[in-house]
């Protein structure tokens, strides 16, 4: 009985861990993510346009030269003044009238310290609307001590991931006559409102369901797939004469990440490996033509309430080549020699665990703005590391595979001879949860053991 009863304890067990991850900077600094190419409209007429987007990754040898903002004035920070990983990419179309039309991308570089429009950082509130005062603008200034974030929450008993917070500032390129409140950028939350709580309704739950799978890599500990978690992005500008101003979700954009979670050995502080495991490529150039002709529902009812998902507009099909990016080529295709190479040598003692996320996404834009269309061209990366992640919230996992097997018993012995835990992320060892590592908990790994 006392077998039965430990084991029901262990299924009822929590198994979940909440964990932020902060958007990583410090990489080419002020530049483009990539060098420039030209886009022909297709089928036409137009203009080829140019494009910095490459391959989406930021830090490739693929890197661009010094981004010149366009604009009336000055933004509130410079485009990409810190370095970022994390960009979304805007595929749109300028119109030339009877010649056709001009393809653009737009590139947004994230990952900047949180915004208080308000402009008051010792009123004890915050708003991400601009704040107008008779004739006046509040000028907005950065929260000290916040940056851009992603997150999750992580149940490897169920093999889900969640994504429960998101907030990204940054700015763009600009453009001819743009001032410089349109080049600045928000991301949050599908129904955040104006003070930044979850006080609007999120309009397309069915897509917007922000629950993803997470499995373990077949052969390294630590090392776990993202895919298919699906959320909803408000995307708006601080500029207070938008027509959208006083809300949130002057654009929407419909996510559906893949990637991967990497978590640091907990006794080492070192990552594994990823170079030559298997993790592939980015998903670019792809588009998410799947899309095409699905009904959403837009932000506050805004634009008649509702659009639909085009590949683009009849002189320039978004779907056709040359629309993401160009394909990864820098070490042989690999994103784990990427993640290697790039990512994890930003990461700081004190950082335990980062994500890699991107997706080929699609975007309504209720601004009445006539480049960018309700279409399959919003695309995006996250880059985003934590201090800490305790993945092996499950009794008897010691080596942080999401699993208990025969490969957790040398840890467990380990840790039973010293009397103490081993392992990642709080108290493997303690297998039957009663605070202590000691024989009882050799006969309820036993017991896991059996059901394999």
């Amino acid at each position: 009985m006392r077998i039965v009863t430990i084991l029901l304890v262990l299924a009822a067990a929590p198994m979940a861990s909440a964990e932020q991850f902060e958007f990583l900077v410090g990489v080419d600094v002020g530049l483009w993510p990539g060098t420039q190419r030209f886009i022909a409209p297709s089928p036409g007429p137009g203009v080829a346009g140019p494009a910095y987007d490459g391959d989406r990754l930021v830090g490739t040898s693929d890197v661009g030269p010094a981004i010149v903002f366009a604009g009336i004035s000055p933004p509130l920070f410079p485009p990409n003044d810190l370095g970022t990983l994390s960009c979304t990419y805007r595929r749109g179309s300028v119109p030339l009238g009877p010649g056709g039309t001009l393809p653009l991308v737009g590139v947004d570089f994230l990952g900047g310290p949180l915004l208080d429009l308000d402009g008051d950082l010792n009123n004890g509130a915050r708003s991400l609307v601009p704040v107008i005062s008779g004739q006046t603008v509040a000028t907005p200034v950065r929260v000290p001590g916040t940056s851009s974030h992603i997150d999750l929450d992580v149940d490897l008993g169920l093999s889900s991931i969640e994504l429960v917070g998101f907030e990204a500032a940054g700015t763009n390129e600009g453009g001819p006559g743009i001032g410089p409140g349109i080049a600045t950028v928000l991301l949050t939350l599908a129904g955040t409102g104006p003070d930044g709580t979850a006080t609007a309704v999120a309009p397309n739950p069915a897509f917007d369901t922000r629950i993803g799978a997470i499995t373990p890599h077949a052969t390294l500990p630590g090392v776990f797939a993202i895919n298919d978690l699906q959320v909803e992005l408000w995307y708006d500008s601080i500029e207070p004469n938008s027509s959208t101003a006083s809300v949130l979700g002057t654009l929407q954009h419909f996510a559906t990440f893949g990637g991967w979670l990497v978590v640091a050995d907990c006794e080492t502080g070192e990552f594994p490996l990823l170079s030559g495991e298997g993790l592939g490529s980015t998903q670019w150039p792809a588009a998410d033509t799947s899309q095409v002709g699905q009904a959403i529902n837009t932000a506050h009812g805004l634009a008649g309430g509702s659009a639909v998902i085009t590949s683009g507009n009849a002189a320039d099909d978004f779907s056709a080549a040359g629309n993401g990016g160009v394909a990864m080529s820098d070490f042989g295709g690999d994103l784990g020699a990427y993640l290697d190479s790039v990512v994890v040598p930003l990461l700081v003692n004190d950082q335990q665990a980062f994500v890699y996320l991107e997706s080929a996404s699609f975007g309504l834009n209720n601004s009445g703005d006539p480049i960018y269309a309700d279409s399959i061209a919003y695309d995006l990366v996250v880059v985003a590391a934590a201090q800490s992640f305790g993945t092996s919230a499950l009794p008897g996992d010691m080596n942080n595979d999401g699993d208990v097997t025969l490969a957790d018993v040398p840890q467990f012995v380990d840790a039973l001879l010293a009397g103490a835990p081993g392992g990642c992320g709080g108290n493997p060892a303690d297998v039957n949860l009663d605070d202590s590592i000691d024989g009882l908990d050799v006969q309820s790994l036993v017991g896991l053991l059996n059901q394999m």
